[in-house]
């Protein structure tokens, strides 16, 4: 094989909430026929495929795991049409996300700016149809088609409405196929008001958002219309409600609710973290809010 494939791999470092994990296998994409070879043998081994884009997006709480874990590094960005009015872009699943938003932002090209500062891959970004709020923007709404893999290393070309986008949802999350390349396509406008939304987005970020820290990003999806007008709320976010029931600070371990936003939880002790200790505060966090809104929470994050 070309394809190393290691056993009992750190695999911390690639994840954002740093919890101390290691992959009983693991190997590197960074081509189309590496990922051909990756999948076959997968299927040989007969051992399930586990994706890492940049990492952001995930909690890991098999240690060690019963995958073979793959590091997304298969980095590509090609033009396929232009005109005076779009631009078509193929982007391989591995690019990062908020280089992508740079990019695009500095060709003029529209729809991905208000990401800026968005960790991870664009597959992964594709993979959750990550979104901003203000204005409501999906990463999805520019997809046009994508290149999928299947465990017997075919590809399949699927288009926009394959995907079933929806809020923080593809069909892939009930697929598990694996994106290896995108189409996107832009319209074309001026690159200094593409700027100016993508600062004030980061800008936002900065402010209500944890930097510099172990976590995974927004924990929980925000709350259905129904039940938010149920418990005649003035938003959906879990964030607030979190907020309401005075969580921020609780403390389970090393892990805690950011004093920053409810919706993060922060690993202040890095690999030190025990799993353990999320997972209660995961249970007393739900707990709290079923008690008091009648809600079940549904974790945005991938919990593997």
């Amino acid at each position: 094989m070309k394809i190393k494939i290691e056993e009992n791999k750190d695999i911390s470092n690639f994840l954002t909430i740093h919890t101390a994990i290691v992959a009983r296998y693991y190997a590197e994409a960074r081509s189309r026929e590496d990922w051909q070879e990756i999948v076959k043998e997968a299927k040989k081994r007969n051992l399930p495929l586990l994706v890492l884009g940049g990492g952001s997006n995930m909690v890991i709480t098999q240690n060690p795991v019963a995958a073979l874990v793959v590091k997304n590094l298969y980095f590509k960005k090609e033009v396929i049409f232009e005109n005076e009015e779009k631009v078509e872009l193929l982007v391989s699943s591995g690019y990062p996300t908020n280089r992508l938003v740079q990019e695009t932002i500095e060709a003029g090209c529209e729809g991905l700016e208000y990401h800026k500062g968005l960790p991870g891959t664009i597959g992964g970004a594709v993979f959750m149809n990550s979104k901003w709020t203000r204005p409501l923007r999906y990463v999805g709404d520019y997809l046009k088609e994508a290149t999928l893999l299947y465990s017997n290393g075919n590809f399949k070309k699927v288009d926009h409405d394959y995907f079933d986008f929806r809020y923080d949802f593809s069909v892939l999350q009930k697929t598990r196929e694996i994106i290896v390349d995108l189409i996107f396509s832009f319209a074309k406008t001026d690159p200094e008001t593409l700027e100016k939304r993508a600062e004030e987005a980061a800008s936002y970020r900065l402010k209500t958002q944890p930097k510099g820290v172990s976590t995974c990003g927004c924990f929980f999806r925000n709350i259905a219309e129904s039940d938010r007008t149920r418990l005649n709320l003035p938003t959906r976010s879990v964030g607030y409600i979190l907020d309401k029931l005075k969580l921020k600070g609780l403390t389970v371990g090393d892990f805690t609710v950011s004093d920053m936003h409810a919706n993060f939880i922060v690993n202040r002790g890095n690999k030190k973290g025990k799993i353990e200790d999320l997972k209660k505060l995961l249970e007393i966090i739900k707990k709290k809010v079923k008690d008091e809104y009648d809600l079940e929470l549904e974790e945005e994050v991938v919990i593997v």
